[in-house]
């Protein structure tokens, strides 16, 4: 009996925490790889990268549509210490989408803007401050909701595309 409970307490012990497990878990734009792992651990794949200016980079893949979530306010030189994050997703639509189409995204989603590229393709972001840390549950929850509204903006970007392929 004392060896088996003792088995069971140094699993208990050793065992990598899982997010339900660990509520004080804290994830931070400075700690990229942290971030990472808390999104493994959620069920994501997440790819840490560099983007153009040398700042860390995850990609992902949210409901089926690539994303990108892009460090700023970090360290010009080492690109370290970032301070926020921004998720990113972009259509490439057949056709140009105007200024007016884009708004309907941002009237729906209190938290996105949307912008246009040179081609007229939308794409959708959403700024997350972290400073010195938000708890994981947070920018887990707001990653879902992200991935929600980036799906929910896929329908209204493709919506005449389809159409017309139906038709």
């Amino acid at each position: 009996m004392f060896k088996a409970i003792a088995s069971l307490t140094a699993i208990t012990l050793f065992a990598a925490p899982t997010l339900s497990q660990e509520n004080g878990l804290m994830i931070s734009a400075a700690d990229p790889q942290g971030i990472v792992s808390v999104m493994e651990m959620a069920g994501y794949e997440a790819e840490l990268d560099q983007d153009g200016s040398d700042d860390p980079m995850i990609i992902t893949e949210l409901n089926g549509w690539q994303a990108r979530v892009l460090f700023y306010g970090c360290d010009a030189e080492s690109h370290d210490g970032c301070g926020s994050l921004q998720l990113l997703g972009g259509f490439d639509r057949a056709k140009p989408w105007t200024a007016e189409e884009a708004i309907q995204i941002s009237a729906q989603y209190r938290y996105s803007s949307v912008w246009l590229d040179e081609e007229g393709d939308p794409f959708i972001q959403w700024d997350i401050v972290t400073g010195d840390g938000i708890p994981a549950k947070v920018y887990l929850r707001s990653l879902r909701e992200f991935a929600q509204a980036l799906s929910n903006a896929a329908a209204m970007v493709f919506e005449e595309e389809n159409s017309e392929e139906g038709e």
